[in-house]
């Protein structure tokens, strides 16, 4: 009987300690220690054949981007959509032509309302559509970038 009590008395003592435990962290998360974001850094993923060299996002939530072409052919970029939460902004009205393996210069693509915090992370969703020059076909290119909110 006596057995009994040490085993109950142990698996008590033990799970009050995991319950503890799962709660720091819990709290942890929701308070944004463990920002996954914090931790990556800046990084472009997706995006194979126009590629997203550079980006920022300002704490006025003005988004500026650049692309290299990797196409092989030269391409006349035609839209440009970012996604960040629920908001999405467009570059439709602007369409410029770049060489194969060419740098844009910086573009504007436009300005999210509601921007995270100086120093928060972010994600964006992008979508870039562009006709080849070659071809006449139209094409979508899509991918994320991540990064930090900067001045």
């Amino acid at each position: 009987m006596k057995k009994a009590q040490a085993s109950l008395d142990f698996l008590m003592t033990y799970g009050w300690a995991l319950l503890l435990i799962v709660l720091v962290v819990g709290a942890l998360f929701a308070l944004g220690i463990f920002d996954v974001g914090s931790f990556v850094g800046s990084k472009a993923a997706g995006f194979p054949q126009v590629g997203v060299v550079a980006w920022k996002l300002a704490p006025d939530g003005t988004f500026t981007t650049k692309f290299r072409n990797q196409v092989g052919n030269t391409i006349n970029v035609t839209a440009i959509n970012a996604t960040m939460g629920t908001t999405t902004i467009a570059l439709t009205n602007s369409t410029f032509s770049l060489g194969n393996g060419k740098q844009s210069n910086t573009i504007t693509v436009g300005t999210f309302s509601g921007t995270p915090a100086a120093g928060s992370s972010y994600t964006i969703a992008m979508t870039i559509s562009y006709t080849d020059t070659t071809t006449g076909f139209s094409y979508q290119d899509a991918g994320t970038v991540t990064g930090k909110v900067t001045n």
